[in-house]
């Protein structure tokens, strides 16, 4: 059962093996408005260290230790996320707590999308008759990443026990494109982009180990994720969009005795 409360969130963190990093991620929660709990999905083979010493960020920190690792677990809808709204986001982004509180409101505003910061598209090649994934700056965007990304919980379910298992068959596979899959599901039953905010497109992470998203494989798996994930669905329901949601007064000169909402979004 879902509290009755919509106006607060909680934050599904995945991590694996990096424990100062989670640790950092966690504190730069510390005070953020909105925040109900954090869940800390631990996907490493080892359970935490008892001598871990976790943060005191101002609400309570779970940690469910999954049966494997796997990618499918961020998605897993746990008791303990007793809200409508979740915040994936991964233990190694780093969001200011405006963009996450300016993401949010955005989110009721759209409860039914995918809203969130870095976005991506697909581009279909002629020549090799297939579709491509593609990071790169463009007018347009069909996917928004789920390492920063606010979806409802329902979503939660669908993925898990209502999508096709060979979607998340191919993620364990590959270990990749759980944030595809999650695109692929959402826009196939709303018929709708998903809600990219603010100007923000990659994330930077000063002092973490070089991701695996650097490698070319990676971008290879992914290109193949959305043509397979494609013929599972029988089409491909991502859509594009134009559309990116900044605050009303972003880059809007007021007098000097205004005061804006948000400064920097």
């Amino acid at each position: 059962t879902l509290f009755p409360y919509t106006t607060l969130f909680r934050s599904v963190m995945l991590t694996y093996e990096r424990e100062s990093v989670l640790m950092s991620s966690l504190s730069r929660l510390d005070g953020l408005p909105y925040l109900n709990k954090v869940v800390v999905v631990w996907n490493s083979p080892k359970p935490p260290n008892e001598d871990l010493r976790w943060p005191d960020i101002g609400v309570p920190i779970s940690v469910v230790k999954v049966e494997k690792n796997s990618l499918n677990n961020r998605f897993l809808p746990f008791e303990d996320i007793q809200t409508e709204a979740i915040l994936s986001v991964d233990d190694d982004s780093h969001l200011r707590h405006d963009e996450i509180i300016f993401g949010f409101r955005v989110w009721r505003e759209h409860r039914d999308r995918l809203v969130g910061f870095p976005g991506r598209f697909h581009a279909w090649d002629a020549n090799a008759t297939n579709w491509n994934y593609n990071s790169n700056y463009s007018c347009e965007l069909s996917m928004v990443l789920t390492g920063a990304a606010f979806y409802h919980k329902y979503y939660s379910y669908l993925y898990s026990y209502s999508m096709p298992e060979a979607i998340r068959d191919m993620v364990d596979d590959l270990m990749n494109c759980e944030d595809l899959a999650m695109n692929f599901l959402i826009s196939h039953i709303t018929r709708q982009p998903p809600v990219k905010v603010t100007s923000r497109w990659t994330f930077r992470c000063p002092g973490c180990p070089v991701s695996l998203s650097e490698d070319d494989s990676h971008f290879q798996e992914r290109h193949k994720c959305i043509n397979f994930f494609s013929r599972v669905y029988g089409y491909n329901p991502l859509l594009y969009t134009q559309y990116r949601a900044d605050s009303v007064l972003f880059k809007t000169r007021i007098p000097p005795d205004k005061q804006k909402c948000f400064k920097f979004i």
